[in-house]
């Protein structure tokens, strides 16, 4: 299917041509390549028009970037809802699904699945699970109650604990890492430890299992909701997650982030989730099953 996503102009390119300011804005793109796509017809307006590379942008301006027949990677779609009411849902994310658009994936995201179940309602995830981890995420109904969810994740006052395999067996029955984790990615999308500039982070860790085939079952528990924390705090401390595509045992990097569908599964899952409803301050709390690996 078609596919558009959205190019916003920022001030620093106010009244710049299309192509210089396309240029600017993404770089990873060679201006060659941006000048292709202009001249193909694939920039357009909201309203359909195209706009050619010496269009005269303005900042605040959003055009659209069109994919003509894209497909996009199949992705696990089997969404379990675990709970509903009049301000939001808990549902259990399979994997792998991206929880946004983004990238090569427009409507293969559980956001845009729920949409089309529950539409004309445009649901809001409240926060977000890395495409290949399983497990428990809230959505919002409205957009009060996402702000008042959201206040509690920015507050520290939601519980959340995740289900970890990883290789070797860590000394300490319990531990924990406050390692910083830098701001912006890298290549591939990965993050790194950053001593200087990162952002602060910190994860405990409690074992579960020392297995006899060289790895261990965790307990992990968020105190920061940083991107890939809890992988990158363990591959970090030596002990990377099983069947993890990017933070590789022995330290390495992988050259993929989004795992296919047959592909053996990240083993990461967000098992338990605690917090208080957003309009009656109830305490709401939640488990799943555990996953095969665990």
């Amino acid at each position: 299917m078609d596919n558009r996503r959205p190019v916003n102009i920022r001030a620093a390119h106010d009244r710049w041509t299309l192509l210089d300011a396309l240029a600017a804005r993404f770089p990873q793109v060679a201006p060659g390549e941006w000048e292709r796509r202009c001249d193909a017809g694939r920039l357009v307006n909201a309203h359909g028009a195209m706009r050619g590379k010496a269009h005269v942008v303005r900042a605040g301006e959003q055009l659209w970037q069109v994919f003509p027949g894209e497909v996009e990677p199949p992705v696990a779609t089997d969404i379990g809802i675990l709970y509903e009411d009049e301000s939001l849902l808990v549902v259990r994310k399979p994997a792998p699904l991206p929880m946004h658009p983004s990238g090569r994936f427009r409507r293969n995201t559980l956001q845009h699945l729920l949409n089309l179940a529950y539409a004309p309602q445009a649901l809001r995830p409240v926060h977000r699970l890395d495409s290949n981890t399983t497990g428990l995420v809230i959505l919002a109904r409205t957009r009060h109650d996402c702000r008042l969810l959201q206040a509690q994740f920015l507050q520290g006052t939601v519980v959340k604990r995740y289900l970890v395999r990883v290789t070797g067996h860590p000394a300490p029955d319990d531990f924990h890492s406050l390692a910083p984790i830098s701001r912006q990615p890298a290549a591939l999308g990965t993050y790194a430890i950053d001593p200087l500039d990162g952002r602060p982070s910190r994860t405990d860790f409690h074992v579960i299992e020392r297995r006899e085939d060289g790895t261990s079952l965790l307990e992990a528990v968020l105190g920061s909701g940083r991107t890939h924390q809890i992988r990158l705090h363990l591959w970090h401390l030596g002990h990377a997650v099983a069947g993890d595509p990017a933070y590789l045992a022995g330290g390495l990097l992988g050259d993929t982030q989004t795992l296919d569908v047959a592909a053996r599964p990240l083993q990461l899952h967000a098992w338990q989730l605690s917090f208080r409803h957003p309009q009656g301050g109830q305490p709401m709390r939640f488990e799943t099953e555990r996953p095969p690996w665990a």
